[in-house]
């Protein structure tokens, strides 16, 4: 609550975060898979002394490996910068929790890079087995940085016997929570199946590689994908670990969500079905079009999985420890005195959140309406903007005053994906008072 306010007019903090974590979530993921694919390849074919296997490797080591590791290393970056700008309470607990976590996730960083470096450029510097050495660190390193980003990233949706405060060695507790085991053989399968389907759609591009080598990386490829299906059972899985309130979002009270967990596992279906056909009918010639449609179906099922995770956790940043306001829980106190609502709620919300005031300002100088800005500033402003995306104008716009006052009395109970209000009822008649003025506003 004690930082900056980032306003991202229109498009809105929360979309801004997507928006850059969408586009991270997919090349790091298949910069993962593809590690293991280049390694299993090379190895394969420098057994059978595969000359050509090896050419077509050489050729994409630069495009499969290396940009997008580059690519994934600067989105991640900006995930984190986004992130701490939008909600940077949220990423101090979590840094804090698991500093020792991210240390050894830094150290993992710094190996696969210098490993994919001298892997890419270094090709015929060494003999074939030692280069492909490199390709295994590689794999081995990026699962490794996988198997700890998720275990915070799981951490959040279903912290377990995780304790508040208490991280313990390594925050072994955080890590192992009830979901990290599922989702993270479900991370891994999709890395390879992502790896997998861009290798069916670069062989099907080029048709200048050899084709016993085309055959060779395409039939990888597929057995790489299918695998994929035991996401499916693997969901199945972290979905008895998650919340009853989260349970409750799949099973109907949250009609969107239910809506991209069926188009994600249709998609998975379809994917799997389409390679592992391919494999029993050894069609390893797939058109271009193919190759495109594969890479669709993978892309809609992980999109899918990833919206539906980021959902079935509201209306928590952190589940059971911290709302999406920023505010954490009554129990956590101790752990967090100055924004824990029980205080805000007490004391006020833009008593913990001074940069929310104009500059210069205290809440004494300010009108109601403009104390009522300052608290949607605070309160509301990491997940909705006035216009644009979640927009709270038109939402309300039909709202009585009486209507708008009691809603956010009862936010909570009314939309379970909201936090509850975390200031106190002054500030409730100050929000109400705004929102009003923006319905007077706009007409």
């Amino acid at each position: 609550m004690e930082y900056p306010i980032f306003d991202v007019p229109l498009l809105g903090g929360s979309l801004l975060i997507a928006g850059v974590a969408i586009f991270h979530v997919f090349i790091s993921h298949f910069s993962v898979g593809s590690g293991w694919l280049m390694a299993l390849a090379e190895r394969r074919a420098i057994r059978s002394g595969d000359l050509d296997t090896r050419s077509a490797l050489r050729k994409y080591a630069f495009v499969v490996l290396l940009v997008p590791y580059v690519l994934g290393t600067v989105s991640g970056v900006g995930i984190w910068f986004t992130i701490a700008l939008v909600n940077p309470r949220a990423v101090s607990i979590l840094i804090h929790q698991f500093v020792w976590d991210w240390a050894i996730e830094w150290v993992l960083f710094i190996i696969e890079g210098v490993a994919i470096y001298l892997y890419v450029f270094y090709w015929d510097r060494m003999s074939p087995k030692a280069h492909n050495r490199l390709a295994w660190i590689f794999a081995i390193s990026s699962v490794g940085t996988l198997l700890i980003i998720n275990g915070i990233l799981s951490f959040m949706l279903t912290p377990g016997a995780w304790q508040a405060g208490d991280p313990g060695v390594l925050n072994y507790k955080g890590i192992l929570n009830p979901s990290y085991l599922p989702t993270s053989l479900g991370r891994i399968f999709i890395s390879l199946a992502l790896a997998g389907v861009a290798a069916v759609l670069l062989m099907s591009l080029d048709r200048k590689i050899a084709q016993a080598a085309r055959e060779k990386i395409t039939a990888l490829a597929y057995k790489l994908i299918v695998p994929g299906i035991l996401c499916l059972p693997l969901g199945a899985w972290t979905f008895m670990q998650m919340s009853d309130r989260s349970q409750t979002f799949l099973k109907g009270s949250a009609p969107v969500m239910q809506i991209f967990l069926g188009v994600g596992v249709t998609a998975l279906l379809i994917l799997f079905l389409a390679a592992a056909v391919s494999l029993w009918r050894k069609d390893f010639s797939p058109s271009t079009l193919g190759g495109i449609l594969l890479c669709l179906l993978a892309f809609v099922g992980f999109g899918a999985a990833e919206f539906t995770r980021e959902g079935v956790r509201k209306p928590y940043v952190i589940e059971g420890l911290m709302y999406s306001t920023g505010v954490t829980v009554e129990s956590a106190a101790e752990l967090d005195p100055r924004g824990n609502i029980t205080t805000t709620r007490k004391d006020g919300v833009l008593s913990a959140a001074p940069w929310a005031l104009p500059a210069g300002k205290t809440v004494d100088d300010l009108d109601a309406v403009a104390r009522g800005e300052a608290v949607f500033r605070a309160a509301c402003l990491r997940c909705h903007s006035v216009d644009g995306y979640n927009a709270v104008r038109p939402l309300t716009a039909t709202w009585s005053p009486k209507t708008l006052r009691h809603t956010l009395d009862v936010l909570d109970e009314l939309k379970p994906a909201m936090p509850p209000f975390p200031g106190t009822a002054g500030e409730a008649d100050d929000l109400a008072e705004y929102l009003q003025s923006l319905k007077n506003a706009d007409n």
